[in-house]
């Protein structure tokens, strides 16, 4: 057999032979000894077979230069899928699953949890299913954060409102805490909802748990509101902030344009990459300058694109993630976590633009939405996608997989191991996403980061080498 990918490497991530240290891939029809209920409930449902994967890569003959090598080695032979299966690793009759929203809020976190839910209760029979909460302080302290029960009744409705029912926090990993807790309150099947961080404690808590040799299944989630995950698609969530991100824009599309010489000024979410910004941007399709912690600006090139729209147009409008233009708000401190204190970028272009304008007769018009756009009941397209992503994570841990993710990978839901998703995706500035907003904005070259090659210093590659969308 042809050596696998890292992407098809699961024989370590399956319950029956994590141990051996296997690297091919599962043959679950041999090592899964239950009948998928299912299997009776619905005889003529599709079932997967063991080894369907998803193609990792389906560019050929690419003109651009190629800027995802490792990422094209890493998914080279593939992704296995993620569904239902007929032979199914655990008897559903002593399965006692638990659900954990680690980080901040986002859109879907109550979809995913009514979705998990839903489908352990309806499909597969499991009565015992505990929401965890504050997240992994839950879990490494379950007595002074202690679990609720969930039922299909409990879950009917929460989709319909934001945040987490069951609390989301950052902190509070303790691998070997956290395994002591699962042991002792039966716990054999986990789904961790998180980002990046997330999952790689995940990871940490799936090699804890295989060291000690504790069955459970360890299945990953991913949640970011920034779409900053790699390999897959997108996250959850993603798609309802941009909505909700694009009529903020629209309305400081009307402040502006109501006004001579307005200037609206939105500041989004995204730290370390411009994925919101980039997308609402040309969602709104009324931005004339869209800033990204991935393309750094010279302010005197703003201040004149600033002053060339305004002559053409009268009014403009800037779309700004907050992680932009830090070269110019450097705070230079760390926080308790030890990340980088980000200075306010927002407020920094309103000062400027208010002083620069101000002799003209110009004004600004300064939108920081912050929360809200987390904060808000998810859209229906994205619940679909919840939907999806909590049935087939389900889906996987019944079949015995553990130390996985579960996403999509041309929209076509798969698994990875969790180590492998385990850092942040960037905006890449000559991609077609980022080409596209840059011509939507009608922004300047000097302003767009496509006169910077991807070879030097000033493309921020994701660590990873992949993920770059």
């Amino acid at each position: 057999m042809a050596e696998q990918s890292e992407s098809a490497k699961l024989g370590q991530c399956h319950l029956a032979t994590w141990q051996l240290d296997p690297q091919g891939p599962v043959d679950e029809e041999k090592v899964n000894q239950h009948k998928n209920p299912l299997v009776d409930q619905f005889p003529d449902m599709t079932f997967l077979n063991s080894f369907e994967m998803v193609m990792g890569n389906i560019i050929q003959n690419a003109t651009r230069e190629p800027s995802c090598s490792r990422g094209s080695e890493v998914l080279e032979s593939g992704c296995l899928r993620a569904n239902a299966a007929r032979h199914i690793f655990w008897d559903p009759s002593k399965v006692k699953a638990a659900i954990v929203t680690c980080g901040g809020l986002c859109p879907g976190l109550n979809s995913i949890i009514r979705g998990v839910t839903k489908c352990l209760w309806n499909e597969y029979g499991v009565r015992h299913i505990l929401g965890i909460t504050a997240g992994y302080n839950g879990l490494s302290d379950p007595v002074n954060h202690p679990p609720i029960e969930l039922t299909e009744k409990m879950v009917r409705d929460i989709h319909m409102k934001g945040g987490s029912i069951i609390k989301a926090a950052r902190g509070g990993f303790d691998a070997d805490k956290i395994c002591d807790n699962l042991e002792r309150l039966g716990i054999n099947m986990l789904f961790l909802v998180g980002g990046d961080g997330t999952q790689f404690a995940g990871n940490l808590l799936y090699q804890a748990a295989r060291k000690r040799q504790l069955s459970v299944s360890i299945v990953g989630i991913p949640k970011s509101i920034d779409n900053d995950v790699v390999l897959f698609d997108r996250t959850f969530g993603f798609d309802t902030a941009v909505a909700k991100a694009s009529e903020v824009i629209r309305n400081a599309w009307v402040e502006a344009s109501s006004c001579e010489r307005g200037v609206g000024i939105v500041k989004l979410m995204g730290r370390d990459s411009g994925f919101v910004a980039m997308h609402a941007a040309t969602a709104a399709d009324v931005v004339d300058l869209c800033m990204i912690p991935e393309v750094k600006v010279d302010m005197k090139d703003v201040l004149a694109h600033v002053d060339t729209t305004l002559a053409q147009k009268g009014s403009m409008v800037i779309a700004v993630a907050e992680g932009a233009g830090q070269e110019h708000v450097a705070t230079g401190e760390k926080d308790a976590t030890g990340h980088t204190v980000y200075g306010d970028i927002g407020v920094h272009l309103r000062d400027t633009l208010n002083k620069h304008l101000k002799p003209s007769g110009g004004r600004t018009f300064y939108i920081d939405p912050s929360y809200i756009i987390r904060s808000v009941p998810i859209n229906p397209n994205d619940h679909i996608y919840c939907v999806r992503l909590a049935n087939d994570a389900v889906h996987t841990a019944m079949r015995g997989y553990t130390g996985v993710c579960v996403g999509a990978m041309h929209n076509i839901i798969c698994m990875l191991p969790s180590r492998l998703i385990a850092s942040k995706k960037k905006v890449r500035p000559h991609s077609s996403s980022w080409q596209g907003c840059v011509h939507i904005c009608g922004m300047p070259r000097r302003l767009s980061g496509l006169d910077v090659n991807p070879k030097n210093a000033g493309y921020r590659r994701n660590p990873s080498g992949y993920g770059n969308a």
